[in-house]
Parts: C-alpha cells; sequence; structure tokens
C-alpha cells in the first residue's frame, strides 16, 4: 500500500472510545457497495496500529474525533482549518472532513506540530498540523 509508505511510521494515540466507535463504523461501511475500500483498509491499519487510551487521559495536543485543527498545506502555503467527522456529518464546505476520508484517516493520532505526508485525490501533499482548536476530550466532552 503506498499510502503507508508515505505516512509517518510515528505511533499514533487515539481514544479507546473512538477505537470502538470507528472499528464499528468500519464492519458497517465494508457491505456498502459505494464504499471506498482501500480507505476503509487505511482506516483500520492506523486505528489497529495506534494506542489506545483512557478518553480522560490522552493529552489535549491529540487529535481526535472531532476536533478542530489549523492546517497548513507545506507545498501551496496556505492555511485551512478543518473538523474530523464520521462520515453522515462530512460536509466539506463548512469545513467538515470525513474520518474516511484521506485527510481525515492521515490526521487521527498526530499531535500539533506534527507533518503529515498522504495520498490525496491529486497527489502527494504534504501537511503540518499547526494547531488543535478544539478537542472534545480536553473540554471534558468524553462521548461526542
Amino acid at each position: 500500500m503506498m499510502y503507508l509508505l508515505l505516512r509517518n511510521m510515528k505511533k499514533i494515540k487515539i481514544t479507546e472510545l473512538d477505537y470502538i466507535r470507528l472499528s464499528k463504523i468500519l464492519h458497517l461501511a465494508r457491505g456498502k457497495n459505494d464504499t471506498d475500500i482501500k480507505n476503509l483498509d487505511e482506516l483500520a491499519i492506523e486505528i489497529n496500529r495506534a494506542e489506545k487510551i483512557d478518553s480522560k487521559k490522552i493529552s489535549h495536543n491529540v487529535i481526535t474525533m472531532n476536533s478542530v485543527v489549523k492546517l497548513l498545506n507545506e507545498e501551496t502555503k496556505s492555511q485551512i482549518i478543518i473538523k474530523i467527522v464520521y462520515p453522515e456529518e462530512a460536509d466539506f464546505k463548512k469545513g467538515f472532513v470525513s474520518i474516511l476520508s484521506p485527510l481525515g484517516t492521515a490526521l487521527l493520532g498526530y499531535e500539533k506540530g506534527d507533518q503529515v505526508l498522504f495520498n490525496a485525490p491529486k497527489g502527494k501533499v504534504k501537511i503540518s498540523i499547526l494547531d488543535i482548536k478544539y478537542q472534545p476530550e480536553s473540554n471534558g466532552d468524553y462521548l461526542m
């Protein structure tokens, strides 16, 4: 899988609750004909290799589900703010990026200051995580 060769192989961290929810989504999505199997496989690899941490103990610098992050595209130098969401909430015009998208999968578990290289629909993209504007767990929202 070329995708994994492009990614930093840093040990990522996810909450136990995110792991459970994402595992269920992966299971359900595999039965749908319109699902991109490659993206599902990549997310499965990422969550399975991640260190699972209790929601109350995860660092505020780690991107979790429903986190709002500020990113820098290293090639274009453009900045965007996005929210990592579950597939049914995705709306790119609002900045809501599905966890099943290459960008969503690439960001989960990484930290402020990290750089991530991933395959986007138009080719390889290197992004820097400039800031985590909101992380549910650091705000006491453990059930989001």
